[in-house]
């Protein structure tokens, strides 16, 4: 656009109103992709000109939209006087103030490469073997078999690459789910273009498995079947212990993979007796700082190096390991472990008291995360809000200090959600979706504040369509 965009509390609606407008042309654009190549383009157009022109107008749109997101953001970071309503805790969390003294405790006195032989970093690697024990202990597997990580999405690509490279000359069929985290399903997705087969289950309409497909699909030359614990945008909790009784009672020589990020603190799932070959957590969702994580690996699992160029970490994690960032995800690990039982209890009372606020003062909505507290994370509430968009509502909400999501972060900026689309749910229903996550940390107080809020955006982003 030539002319820069202001927002201001008298146009702010006239602006999230053209956002609006713009996200429905969008989505009109994409249906014209859909003319046929062999047919007459558009106004006389052969296809390629048409093509052309076509894909030269979104760009403007996609433009002026990102125009309109930045005015908003300035917007915002001029107002006063709002507090801040964090509703988008499955994304990331923020870090407590233990957790930070301890991070910043190590990065002044714990600053040796703890690689190195002399009795300083000797000091440090026994800092990092504790932390191991506290994350082995509170997962319920052995300590020394826990190795730090970058992250989840690094986890899960250390673990399930490390597998299937391993086993890749004799195993060429490989199990997940439809509803993975992008950094599980699209690794997967990569494997099929190497020459493996991939099977994705299916879920119901709430985002549970078929246990009876699982059985049905593993074979003699599975080498792994990888199945999240938690899902980040509906909050369905699968039956880990069945799952792993069916693949284990098929062939021990089946390797089983659980994401198990969004399971830390959110389920009493702990894993002395699941025979699970290999777990997945991160750090940013428990209060902890981002980029660090954790991978158990099993004694018994053939793995791979995918990553060369270190011993770090036994040689599964090949990097110099971060101190600081270490022992503020144990840390946080250890508060979790004295917490969680009643910090579950609270999130699910507070999930409960929002989702019945919002079917009391809104109309035609729909619920998209159950509420048993054995097969739904009480961190998670997903929500259709039909005739709205998603984005826009996201916007709303946020122009009144109150920040949530339209799903999983890593794939929010997307599209349709994959993980809702296979669960069946209606493109209205789809186009309205919002997740809202909680932690310990939110209030009653601040959930009527969002129920109001969104009761007037939700009013407002109507009346435009």
């Amino acid at each position: 656009m030539s002319a820069e965009i202001v927002a201001t509390s008298q146009n702010i609606e006239n602006i999230a109103s053209m956002l609006t407008k713009l996200e429905n042309i969008k989505d009109d654009s994409s249906k014209l992709r859909e003319i046929s190549l062999d047919n007459t383009g558009w106004e006389g157009m052969d296809a390629t000109s048409f093509n052309t022109a076509l894909n030269n107008f979104t760009q403007k749109l996609d433009n002026t939209t990102n125009d309109i997101e930045e005015a908003l953001k300035k917007y915002k970071s001029k107002q006063r006087g709002i507090k801040m309503i964090y509703l988008d805790n499955a994304a990331s969390t923020k870090p407590s103030e233990e957790v930070i003294k301890v991070m910043t405790d190590a990065m002044r006195e714990s600053y040796g490469n703890p690689d190195a032989i002399h009795d300083f970093s000797h000091e440090i690697f026994l800092k990092i073997k504790n932390a191991r024990k506290i994350v082995g202990n509170f997962l319920g597997v052995n300590p020394a078999r826990v190795y730090f990580t970058a992250g989840g999405s690094d986890g899960n690509n250390l673990v399930i690459q490390g597998i299937v490279e391993a086993n890749s000359r004799t195993k060429k069929h490989l199990i997940t789910t439809k509803i993975e985290h992008p950094s599980v399903y699209d690794t997967f997705k990569y494997y099929e273009t190497k020459g493996f087969e991939v099977d994705f289950l299916d879920v119901d309409k709430d985002g549970f498995i078929n246990t009876e497909q699982l059985k049905s699909l593993l074979r003699d030359d599975t080498s792994l079947v990888s199945i999240g614990a938690v899902n980040s945008e509906v909050g369905s909790i699968q039956n880990l212990k069945e799952i792993a009784k069916i693949i284990k009672g098929k062939s021990k020589e089946i390797y089983f993979h659980t994401d198990f990020v969004q399971g830390l603190g959110c389920t009493e799932i702990k894993f002395d007796k699941i025979p699970v070959d290999a777990i997945t957590v991160s750090g940013h969702k428990i209060c902890a700082p981002k980029g660090i994580g954790a991978v158990y690996v099993a004694e018994n699992v053939k793995i791979a190096n995918v990553i060369h160029g270190s011993n770090s970490e036994n040689g599964i994690v090949k990097r110099t390991m971060p101190t600081e960032l270490i022992l503020g995800f144990a840390k946080a690990v250890e508060i979790l472990d004295k917490n969680y039982k009643k910090d579950m209890e609270y999130l699910q009372n507070l999930k409960t008291e929002f989702a019945k606020k919002i079917e009391e003062n809104i109309e035609n909505v729909k619920i998209n995360s159950t509420f048993d507290i054995e097969k739904s994370s009480p961190k998670v509430l997903n929500v259709s809000f039909k005739g709205t968009k998603g984005e826009v509502l996201t916007h709303f909400l946020g122009m009144n200090g109150i920040y949530v999501s339209t799903g999983s972060a890593c794939s929010s900026k997307k599209g349709n959600s994959r993980i809702l689309t296979v669960m069946g749910l209606k493109q209205d229903e789809l186009d309205g979706a919002i997740r809202f996550s909680f932690y310990s940390g939110n209030t009653s107080e601040e959930i009527d504040k969002t129920v109001e809020v969104l009761k007037k955006s939700v009013e407002q982003i109507r009346k435009m369509r």
